[in-house]
């Protein structure tokens, strides 16, 4: 029953995601433009790479399209959930979820489900721009396997997603760090250059993080980039969810009782 519970809990909050996000009308299409304009923008941009790392303009367009599409689904992970947070705190809506028989926890993680549904429908949109549109040449044997592979990655990301949501119910501001976070993340992961590219002193950055093996995956499932093995990098996946999903959400249920002691749980 507690599981069935859950379950139902989930799914009705996915169904007010949802009917929020269909209630913007313009928004669905505004998405779209940006995926074409995105897109766009890297095919003329990689008319300008020759040599060096890729053998051919079309070869660097494929390896930042899958990039882009990747960042916008560790934007959904990193980003969305803390921000939704902060908009049901300043909304008032919070209190809903609070009590709630789905419980608090439970209930913010549950925000994390259609932002990443949502986010990887643009990223499908976004490769199949590339693809249809421009060229991009793709391995159709195993690209189904890119969503998945997304889905992992997302979960890895997900613990950093939690923490600071839980600074949010703390400081309140915290969920502005999160945009500064992916940036950060993407400049060292590979999204629009290799590491092999970045300077020795911080090309470690690309290692200590999941983004990059779940690039690495996804290029190989999608446009046939060569790597050593699937297996490494989808281990390293894995073991980032298994070890810092439940530690953070220790860390979330801790600030969530903080500040339910403080009296401040649904300031904002």
């Amino acid at each position: 029953m507690r599981l069935r519970a859950v379950v139902a809990g989930v799914g009705a909050v996915v169904v007010r995601d949802f009917r929020i996000f269909t209630s913007y009308r313009l928004r669905f299409l505004s998405e779209i433009a940006t995926a074409v304009l995105s897109v766009t923008l890297f095919y003329f941009v990689s008319r300008l790479v020759t040599g060096g790392a890729f053998k051919s303009p079309q070869e660097y367009f494929a390896y930042t399209i899958v990039g882009l599409a990747m960042l916008q689904v560790l934007a959904a992970a990193i980003v969305a959930l803390p921000v939704s947070v902060r908009q049901e705190l300043v909304a008032g809506t919070f209190e809903r979820i609070l009590v709630s028989p789905l419980g608090p926890v439970s209930g913010v993680l549950a925000m994390f489900v259609f932002p990443f549904f949502s986010a990887a429908v643009m990223a499908l949109l976004t490769i199949a721009v590339g693809v249809f549109v421009f060229g991009m040449p793709i391995r159709w044997s195993t690209a189904a396997l890119a969503l998945p592979v997304a889905l992992l990655g997302s979960l890895a990301f997900l613990p950093f997603a939690v923490l600071i949501t839980g600074a949010v119910f703390v400081f309140k501001q915290a969920g502005a760090g999160a945009g500064f976070l992916v940036t950060c993340v993407a400049l060292v992961a590979g999204v629009f250059f290799p590491v092999a590219l970045l300077p020795d002193w911080i090309e470690w950055t690309s290692e200590v993080q999941p983004l990059t093996p779940a690039l690495d995956l996804l290029r190989h499932l999608v446009v046939g980039t060569p790597i050593d093995s699937v297996w490494e990098p989808t281990v390293r996946l894995v073991a980032f969810t298994a070890v810092l999903l439940p530690p953070s959400i220790l860390v979330l249920r801790t600030c969530l009782r903080h500040a339910q002691r403080q009296g401040t749980v649904l300031e904002y």
